[in-house]
């Protein structure tokens, strides 16, 4: 499977006209298209499925072009493992818009060739988050606060607290401090600074406000904290086994010391069995900190890159709406009638709303009066609240719209009755 990989690799990168390791300045990408032709297979004559796979084939070797525009080839034939998932067989991400040349049929086989155009910007910005490209500016320094309660406790420890504070790195700092300092981060030893800079006020390990956060960060002049907790609970144990089964998670946010705001959040639950609790709990606490600070990690970095380039991200967080083709209609008509709005990313949808994630220039508090502002065509959309890194506001369907869509799903439903 992986000498496959590797040939195809070779294959799209050898078959284009690109030519590898172009330097390209801090705000310049190329511009240049992508033509890729891919492959579907037709079964039982469906067409449709078969140009699908066919689009998604091309798309993924569009990616591979644009991925050996900015890596080597050895770099890429050796991390193909940790490309795969998240840039390779999500590829519609990072292209902005793509157009058909011409399609046949040859057998079973349904060939598409397509003109793809890359979003090179956020490509590149999540490279550098992966760690296979250098960031262009200094990432930030992390203080760790993550309090834990081991099995067999009723409590939670962390070094911060008033009452008996821990005086050594846990096995969760350690490992957070490792796969950080391998992304680029600095990480603040606080058993150390703690020799140095006494805390003086009186915290808790649990629940900690975001102004305490703040006075702590900058006591420890760092730039992120990330804050949360981490619990080790035993799970059922499987009738006849004589092994030890734990189940250890950690929920943190990552807090900007700056002004207080969250920059990424994230949840990790990993399981472990052994022989006995005490190495069960010991593995699954190593993993879950290493999954944990691998991807959080990748989303600091991520947007502190973004944030660096003077790109502001703001979260949407929209009510009145359920209908998962509202949304994508609400996310088009904010594109559109907001220039300045250069990227948005769904994060979460219920029945209840959804959050959005908004990239533009612009500060929450100007971006909300430019949407409370616009006429949209489809909707008419009111603000209730901004706050420094988030704008609530309710969206209803425009009447018109309502009734246009109510006369689709007729006359689709009188199609259906009289076929």
């Amino acid at each position: 499977m992986k000498n496959l990989c590797l040939t195809l690799i070779f294959i799209v990168l050898i078959g284009s006209s690109i030519s590898f390791n172009v330097a390209f300045s801090q705000d310049t990408w190329p511009s240049d298209s992508i033509i890729t032709t891919g492959i579907g297979h037709i079964t039982n004559d469906n067409i449709v499925i078969a140009q699908n796979e066919a689009i998604i084939d091309a798309q993924k070797k569009a990616l591979i072009h644009a991925v050996g525009m900015l890596m080597t080839f050895d770099l890429i034939e050796e991390q193909f493992p940790f490309l795969q998932e998240p840039i390779f067989d999500r590829a519609a991400d990072y292209i902005a818009s793509y157009r058909i040349l011409y399609d046949s049929t040859l057998d079973d086989r349904y060939h598409i060739t397509i003109q793809s155009t890359i979003d090179f910007k956020e490509l590149e910005n999540y490279l550098v988050a992966l760690q296979f490209l250098t960031p262009k500016v200094k990432l930030p320094r992390i203080l760790l606060m993550i309090s834990q309660r081991r099995l067999d406790q009723n409590f939670y420890t962390c070094w911060w607290s008033f009452i008996d504070p821990e005086k050594e790195l846990t096995v969760i700092d350690q490992v957070f401090n490792m796969e950080l300092q391998k992304k680029g981060f600095e990480v603040i030893d606080h058993t150390h600074m703690l020799q140095e800079t006494a805390t003086t006020k009186v915290y808790g390990c649990l629940d900690i406000k975001s102004e305490a956060i703040q006075t702590l960060g900058k006591q420890f002049k760092a730039d992120i904290a990330i804050v949360g907790n981490a619990q080790v609970e035993s799970i059922d144990e499987v009738a006849n086994s004589i092994q030890k089964s734990v189940q250890a998670s950690i929920i943190a946010r990552a807090v900007k010391i700056e002004d207080g705001s969250v920059v990424a959040t994230l949840d990790t639950y990993i399981p472990a069995t052994q022989d006995d609790e005490e190495t069960a709990q010991m593995v699954a606490l190593e993993k879950a900190s290493s999954t944990f600070s691998r991807q959080m990690g990748q989303q600091i970095s991520l947007q502190w890159v973004k944030e660096s380039k003077g790109v502001t991200l703001t979260t949407l967080s929209v009510s009145g709406l359920s209908n998962y083709l509202d949304f994508s209609l609400l996310k088009s008509d904010l594109k559109k009638g907001i220039p300045e709005i250069q990227n948005l990313l769904q994060k979460t949808l219920s029945d209840e709303g959804a959050l959005i994630e908004v990239e533009s220039n612009l500060d929450p508090l100007s971006l909300a009066k430019l949407i409370a502002n616009n006429q949209f065509e489809e909707f008419t959309i009111s603000i209730k609240n901004v706050s420094h890194n988030m704008i609530e506001m309710e969206v209803r369907l425009n009447a018109e719209s309502t009734e246009q869509k109510q006369l689709k799903t007729n006359s689709s439903k009188e199609a259906g009755e009289n076929d």
